[in-house]
């Protein structure tokens, strides 16, 4: 059959479903409100607690559906055994391996799922397909941007959401109407194999680039277009998890969590209208795990921020109360626990809601909490537009997927993301017509390096290709590893579940003398160094089963493997030497920072890393980027992240206790220069506002970008706060020799704090108002306060 008539027959069938007597549900002319009561009440309990189960092609989870569709037929028996009443959602296709495979074959596998549910159930209720989204659509050849903590870097909300219009935008194409980003968890905890995910340690800058996330994915105010998806905010809340290690308890105040883990998702929340939230796998406070704790979920979430949209576990997060937290004594009663709290949707699979339709018989789950979430389902999926038109068009998912046209945005972000840390005696950028060689070195030079969470691009471009595509004919380059990281080390990893296994010392010595070799004929060394997807990822645990674990947090900040000892090796030869870093965490690099002198931390780059590394490292492109995240000199400073309160960080016997990088932090190829920053009036009321103006001039010799950072304390105040804490930001192109006045508005959203009564208000009294380029690095300006 060709494409065609396969998309004319579908549309028959969407046609003649609408055609018969239409009820009022699946009429596109009535108010979602009034076709969701409809539908509701036309529905059985089985049918009802079939829209809050989810199925997968993964081979986990109560519905598991790993060869629902297999060869392009439709196994009719699996389909009426496991969703014989319908299903709220499905993940899989391609999703299940992260965008591996035909993006053809996964979209008409998807239109046989929702074919068959739409005329073998009773009601033809759609499936909603959901898939990841976190820095990049995972399908198959989707356009791959920087990893979530490199979008941080850029501190560019604007670009941050032109961005996520691109992945809306491919994800609705492949069918994916729910996107499960952005994480809005903090970045508090480097050893924590997830840093990757999160844009920043700092609630304010989470919340701003998550918010332009949100608005990128849904669409302006929140109403979710035709060519736009429902965002999911999580992981509520993750928090800054013991020993660094995944899933781990997130013991803190009550205080701590509503002034630091709170603020991004209520952002989330009021401002970007999220369409769902999903509950994080860990206990909060002391003993509650978020996927049963209706203090987050009713009383926080719905009843304090006026949250009406859907919550989704996260996958096997319902079952894990039995299983891992042994809160409840079977799958059953975890799901009675989860649905009490104000879980509305299990997934990937039903293990536990099953169990909803005799818990409701027997009075331990009421009737009202089924409905409202029921309701809440079906009015997502009126609003993604599913009732109306349910399938995918293949042709539409080939032009718009991975097009040509997201190049460019993808080489932007990618450009932003990249942090200048060190550059002595302006050794960058390099001129190549100076340069007859080049020795590339490093275990990430030549591999594809993506992070987690990640499809398989169109395309990706290493930092050896990057800069012999640059360079041209007329400069020699040389190649060597110099060190594994891990074995295997295959290229992509991609989301591979592999034992982490270390590199052999016999093959590193030789590799490192093999680089040695390439370093000693070369006039320049560019050492590409970082992790890979094996040694800093999600971790999983028992829940997969004996055997099934395998680890991404660390308990060091090093390098990973011999990384420290090619460094070292490739410093005796005295060659100007460039770092480039790629991994998905802060590593402690103060070896290397004595030892080489230019360093430039990318973290995950996407599909553009190796043009993007080399138009940096040559001048195309002035590096703009700040740190999102503190560098620790070493693990034992942690915790490290700058808004420590005043009695923290008292120093130390044998080392400093200043890190080697400050939050914010960030050079450039050209200079800035602050002027004094005034205020257009020295007294305000407690809900009065002033404006802070600082003159930024670039006094270098290039255009550039610069981050001018607004920090606020209070001197004296009910509770203890934070030295200092960041409270605006905005980032300016300034041409050379360019001033700018850059203004930041103060009043209470900027400078009300939660005091002793957990009420978050202005004090009266004296405000440190600091205005600089990172950190470290500001002036001050006092601001008095009145009752």
């Amino acid at each position: 059959m060709t494409r065609l008539t396969a998309a004319a027959a579908l549309l028959a069938i969407s046609t003649a479903i609408h055609a018969r007597e239409a009820p009022l549900y699946q009429r596109a002319d009535a108010a979602v409100p009034q076709r969701v009561e409809d539908l509701l009440t036309r529905m059985t309990q089985e049918e009802k607690v079939a829209q809050l189960e989810g199925g997968t092609t993964l081979p986990f989870g109560g519905t598991a559906l790993p060869d629902l569709v297999k060869d392009g037929r439709l196994n009719e028996d699996m389909a009426r055994k496991a969703i014989p009443n319908g299903v709220g959602s499905v993940s899989m296709g391609a999703m299940a391996g992260f965008g591996k495979g035909s993006l053809v074959e996964d979209a008409k596998a998807r239109n046989l799922v929702q074919e068959w549910v739409l005329k073998n159930t009773r009601l033809g209720i759609p499936v909603v397909f959901h898939g990841e989204g976190l820095h990049g659509a995972a399908v198959p050849g989707g356009t791959s941007f920087p990893q979530a903590i490199g979008l941080g870097s850029t501190w560019d909300p604007a670009l941050v959401r032109r961005m996520f219009t691109v992945v809306s935008a491919e994800s609705r194409a492949a069918g994916n109407l729910v996107v499960l980003a952005p994480v809005l968890d903090l970045a508090r905890e480097p050893r924590f194999g997830r840093v990757e995910e999160s844009y920043s340690e700092d609630p304010y800058l989470v919340g701003e680039i998550g918010l332009a996330a949100i608005q990128g994915l849904q669409g302006p105010g929140g109403e979710i277009g035709p060519n736009s998806v429902a965002a999911t905010a999580k992981h509520f809340v993750h928090g800054q998890p013991e020993n660094g290690t995944n899933n781990a308890p997130n013991d803190v105040s009550e205080r701590t969590m509503r002034s630091i883990f709170f603020p991004p998702f209520e952002k989330a929340v009021r401002i970007g209208h999220i369409a769902a939230v999903m509950p994080s796998y860990n206990e909060n406070d002391g003993g509650v795990p978020s996927h049963a704790n209706s203090w987050l979920l009713r009383d926080v979430l719905r009843k304090e921020w006026g949250f009406t949209g859907l919550t989704v576990s996260d996958y096997l997060g319902i079952e894990r109360l039995h299983k891992v937290h042994a809160v409840a004594a079977t799958d059953a009663d975890a799901g009675v626990l989860a649905m009490n709290a104000g879980v509305d949707m299990e997934l990937p699979g039903a293990t536990s809601y099953p169990g909803l339709t005799n818990a409701v018989r027997r009075g331990a789950v009421p009737q009202s909490y089924i409905d409202d979430a029921v309701r809440r389902v079906l009015a997502l999926k009126f609003r993604l537009g599913l009732f109306d038109h349910p399938f995918i068009d293949p042709a539409r998912a080939e032009a718009v997927i991975g097009a040509s046209t997201s190049i460019p945005l993808a080489r932007k972000v990618a450009d932003e993301a990249m942090v200048l840390l060190k550059n002595d005696k302006a050794l960058l950028p390099l001129d190549p017509l100076k340069i007859r060689s080049i020795a590339v070195i490093g275990p990430n030079a030549d591999k594809v390096r993506l992070g987690t969470y990640s499809g398989l691009p169109p395309y990706f471009v290493t930092v050896r290709q990057g800069i012999e595509k640059r360079v041209g004919k007329g400069t020699v380059i040389s190649y060597a590893e110099g060190v594994r990281i891990s074995e295997p080390d295959q290229s992509p990893l991609l989301n591979t579940i592999l034992p982490f296994q270390p590199p052999s010392a016999e093959k590193d010595a030789e590799l490192i003398a093999q680089a040695v070799e390439a370093a000693r004929k070369a006039d320049v060394v560019i050492l590409v160094l970082g992790g890979n997807e094996a040694v800093s990822r999600e971790a999983f645990g028992r829940e997969f089963g004996p055997g099934a674990a395998h680890f991404g947090d660390s308990d060091t900040l090093d390098l990973p493997g011999r990384q420290g000892d090619l460094v070292r090796a490739l410093q005796s030869l005295n060659k100007p030497t460039v770092a480039v870093l790629l991994n998905g965490r802060p590593y402690a690099i103060e070896d290397l920072s004595h030892s080489v002198p230019a360093i430039i931390e990318g973290w995950y780059l996407g599909q553009e890393t190796g043009n993007a590394v080399a138009g940096a490292i040559f001048g195309d492109v002035n590096p703009s980027g700040k740190l999102p995240v503190t560098i620790a000199r070493n693990v034992g400073q942690l915790p490290v992240f700058y808004n420590h309160t005043p009695a923290a960080r008292m120093g130390y016997v044998f080392n400093s206790n200043k890190p080697l990088y400050p939050f914010g932090f960030g050079l450039s190829y050209t200079k800035f220069q602050y002027d004094t920053p005034t205020l257009d009036r020295n007294s305000i009321a407690v809900d009065g506002t002033a404006t802070l103006s600082v003159p930024v001039t670039n006094s270098g010799p290039r255009d550039g970008a610069e981050v001018v950072q607004m920090y606020v304390h209070p001197k004296y105040s009910s509770t203890v706060q934070p030295v200092k804490r960041l409270a605006g930001f905005e980032r300016i192109q300034l041409r050379a020799g360019e001033r700018r006045i850059v203004h930041f508005r103060i009043g209470p959203e900027q400078l009300a704090i939660w005091d002793r009564d957990l009420k978050r208000r202005v004090e009266p009294g004296a405000y440190e108002l600091m205005v600089g380029t990172n950190s470290d690095q500001t002036e001050t300006i006092e601001l008095s306060v009145n009752k």
